[in-house]
């Protein structure tokens, strides 16, 4: 069926590095090299994009982003947000809108009162498990309504949001990921190709689980003294997970590597001299980009099973390995199992490459077509 929408907009707080903002860039992109007229609106200044998106993309940057001192000075700090958001919403006059992630969606929805924008929003974690404040949830209940159609990204978190939505359609939709590119010709990451690599990517924070993962490492070190660990990331556990390598002995096995735009295309799956796996250990997700780009790249995976996520995308060991949820034995004795069975390791590498037919963007964004024809 064709589109019945020409313009869109995309609303998100940052193009700083999270998973969700890389999956606002390939929505944007992808519709403004099919042909659409795209804006991408964040709430944070252009200066600050880490991410880069289509030069077909209109990109518009708000620098309304910024703490508040105090409750009163919230309020008024979000008037002003939603004042400009409106403002750039009506002026770039999208047939539909597209937000991405809990508190701009609020923002967003505000944003959209008294005109005649066809909102969706999306959640992209699971909100059994991720808080946004009692004052957020109080809006969001009042604003999710209101939405043309809510998108989430499992069925779990489909189910928990349905008292939210009341009337609201709710769509499930995966991310969607694209297949390997090309290198650059200048790595930001240099590794010495004589060890291996057991490889966590994500923002440094408490629901990610990086002190789980090191704490496996720590219980598997001395078993697999060819393996280091490898962390790509930034966030506000940066410190607290450094100082955990050290109380472990790890600091010369452990490599905080800061935050690379696109971390997979730099690591080596398998070479004849080393080897890379995966280790996703979040304590709760919603549809994990790192995990699915590694996979996409041919690179052997092991997950915690947390509630929502992993499971939809690894099937275990077919294209990789599922670990009970905080099981850091269990995680540690996967990760040594696998970094000694190299014909294990590399079936697992090979099948997980079927993820770019099943999360393809065509695929991805034909379900996304849908909701905005819905609208």
């Amino acid at each position: 069926m064709k589109s019945n929408w020409q313009r869109l907009t995309i609303v998100i707080h940052s193009l700083t590095g999270g998973g969700s903002e890389h999956a606002a860039a390939a929505m944007a992109s992808f519709w403004a090299d099919s042909g659409k007229d795209v804006t991408l609106v964040t709430l944070d200044s252009v200066e600050n994009d880490r991410i880069t998106v289509s030069p077909k993309v209109e990109r518009v940057g708000l620098g309304v982003m910024g703490e508040s001192s105090g409750v009163w000075s919230a309020v008024k700090a979000n008037h002003w947000r939603i004042q400009t958001l409106r403002a750039a919403l009506v002026k770039s006059a999208p047939d539909r809108v597209i937000s991405l992630t809990d508190r701009t969606n609020v923002l967003t929805l505000l944003a959209a009162r008294g005109t005649d924008l066809k909102v969706v929003v999306s959640e992209r974690t699971d909100i059994r498990h991720h808080r946004v404040g009692r004052v957020w949830e109080w809006l969001r209940n009042r604003t999710y309504p209101k939405a043309c159609s809510i998108v989430v990204q499992t069925e779990a978190v489909r189910a928990a949001m349905k008292p939210i939505a009341r009337e609201a359609p709710i769509r499930v939709i995966p991310n969607s990921v694209s297949a390997p590119t090309t290198p650059p010709e200048r790595s930001p990451l240099v590794l010495p190709d004589d060890r291996n690599w057991f490889v966590g990517v994500g923002r440094l924070s408490y629901e990610k689980g990086f002190d789980r993962l090191i704490d496996a490492f720590a219980q598997i070190s001395k078993a697999c003294q060819d393996w280091n660990l490898l962390i790509i990331g930034d966030g506000p556990e940066k410190s607290p997970l450094q100082n955990a390598a050290s109380e472990h002995g790890l600091d010369e096995l452990v490599t905080f590597a800061g935050w690379i735009e696109s971390p997979w295309s730099v690591i080596p799956p398998i070479t004849p001299r080393s080897a890379s796996i995966a280790v996703l250990p979040s304590r709760y997700e919603g549809f994990p980009n790192a995990l699915l780009e590694a996979m996409s790249r041919g690179i052997a995976t092991i997950a915690f099973d947390c509630e929502s996520g992993p499971s939809e995308i690894i099937r275990h060991d077919e294209n990789g390995l599922l670990v009970p949820q905080g099981n850091i034995p269990e995680l540690a004795a996967a990760m040594q199992s696998l970094a000694h069975d190299n014909d294990r390791r590399t079936r697992l590498a090979d099948a997980a490459r079927e993820v770019n037919d099943r999360f393809s963007p065509e695929r991805v964004f034909a379900m996304w077509e849908d909701v905005l024809r819905g609208c």
